[in-house]
């Protein structure tokens, strides 16, 4: 089928498609590419897009058109001048690759377990803490093992939840397409929780070496004490060809900046026939090294911290205690996203209506949740004109864009293990979010029912 080349073509970005008007098979299903206005043209393309799609007979199997798609991708010609470089902005992808979630979704899924920052910000022992927030920097990879591909925000985007455990409020924006960086800010009477997240990757052909590079910080209300963390690497394996599947592997690390005390796991690398698949080990450790107590666990379900000896093995007799077990996932579902993955898609954890640039509202995202991808096609062409005539417009206008709710910081801090500010730049949530947010007007009637995949704009109706 013609459309494979297109797909192929188009997903690295090759054979100048930009410029001309490929079959309307690769238009369709291809995030770049669409009739000029997303309308009517682009929707009769992903419509023969997908019915070439279900004549393959593949049914839901992302992996079957991945198959297909691969034949394309894995030639030495098309593939070759790809290796070892970073796929994060130069790359298109198929919306049949996709989840119905963006990244600042994903991002905010972290949220699910604050209820370990409100018990280590209660905690009296040090140490205790220290495990907790390490336990809570642990459990977002308990949703890690997807392999579909979020949705990349527009510039201005935003996710926003309140309401959510013992009153926190979260928001992320997304500040800089190229390169993609995304900033989210949480808070609570327990803790603030800082990100930015800035990730690289590399393309190997048939895997993805994914170094998620960003700056986290987590405060403690009570004591004052400030938390920093750097994850372990992850690789995507048999990205296009054979049954895809995630590794996290490497050195995690948390350290309490107003004591010197660290947690230090090792992530172990997935070894042949799975052994080893999920686990890590490490400890506590005091400013001078020694260790304090063993966790260990497994990254997809969970955390136990264990005392030890002076050895830093776990005392004789001593039972661990678990600190968190991730919660069950739904069966059968499509993109194997956990119940509360799903809970940030709806209105669950707002008490009125988002923000207009809410990720919600995007009716790509809306249309893919409902399986319906000739119109996610549509959808999503037409909000990237608008993007490109946006941003048009205010170049013509001498303009700047300006994020809304977090501003630049060049006089932050780098803290130690940190990565520099040339590699991920410093942000600073300038907390008017919490004002405005607390004067929109709450929601009329239904209002519910006009949030998702509805209204959707760019901040103050331009980039």
């Amino acid at each position: 089928m013609e459309w494979l080349s297109n797909v192929g073509n188009l997903v690295l970005g090759t054979g100048g498609d930009a410029e001309t008007k490929p079959e309307p098979g690769g238009v369709a299903i291809v995030a770049n590419a669409a009739s000029s206005d997303g309308g009517a043209d682009a929707a009769a393309q992903a419509a023969l897009a997908e019915e070439e799609l279900a004549a393959l007979g593949l049914g839901d199997s992302r992996d079957g058109y991945l198959a297909e798609v691969g034949k394309v991708l894995l030639q030495p010609s098309k593939i070759g001048k790809y290796i070892g470089m970073d796929m994060t902005s130069i790359a298109s992808v198929p919306l049949f690759i996709n989840e119905p979630f963006s990244m600042l979704q994903k991002m905010a899924e972290i949220m699910e377990y604050t209820a370990l920052l409100d018990a280590a910000n209660a905690a009296e022992d040090p140490f205790e803490r220290l495990a907790l927030v390490a336990a809570f920097l642990v459990s977002p990879f308990g949703a890690a093992e997807r392999t579909w591909r979020p949705f990349t925000p527009l510039l201005g985007e935003t996710f926003e939840l309140e309401a959510l455990g013992s009153g926190v409020r979260f928001l992320a924006e997304q500040v800089s397409q190229q390169p993609p960086v995304s900033v989210a800010h949480a808070e609570s009477g327990a803790f603030t929780y800082d990100i930015v997240s800035a990730p690289a990757t590399k393309f190997q052909g048939n895997s993805l070496e994914v170094y998620p590079k960003g700056r986290t910080r987590i405060t403690l209300r009570r004591t004052g004490e400030l938390f920093s963390h750097v994850p372990p690497q992850a690789k995507v394996h048999n990205l296009v060809l054979g049954r895809t599947w995630i590794d996290s592997f490497g050195t995690f690390l948390v350290t309490n900046n107003a004591t010197g005390d660290k947690v230090q796991l090792d992530f172990k690398p997935c070894g042949w026939f799975g052994a080893g698949q999920y686990e890590f080990d490490g400890h506590v450790l005091d400013a001078a090294g020694n260790a304090r107590s063993v966790l260990s666990g497994k990254w997809n379900s969970h955390v136990d911290l264990t005392p030890c000896g002076a050895d830093g093995a776990p005392a004789e007799g001593a039972e661990p205690r678990r600190l968190w077990t991730c919660a069950a996932k739904p069966e059968d579902d499509p993109y194997g996203c956990t119940h509360f993955a799903w809970d940030l898609n709806s209105c669950k954890f707002l008490s009125k209506p988002p923000l207009a640039s809410d990720s919600r509202r995007r009716g790509d995202r809306h249309a893919l949740e409902k399986r319906e991808l000739s119109a996610a096609g549509a959808e999503k062409a037409a909000l990237e004109e608008r993007e490109r005539g946006a941003k048009k417009a205010q170049e013509e206008r001498g303009q700047e864009w300006q994020a809304r709710w977090f501003e630049p910081a060049p006089d932050m801090q780098v803290l130690p293990g940190e990565e520099p500010a040339d590699v991920v730049p410093l942000w600073r949530w300038n907390g008017r979010y919490t004002q405005t947010r607390d004067g929109m007007p709450a929601g009329e009637g239904s209002w519910q029912d006009e949030v998702c995949g509805k209204g959707f704009n760019f901040p103050d109706e331009e980039l």
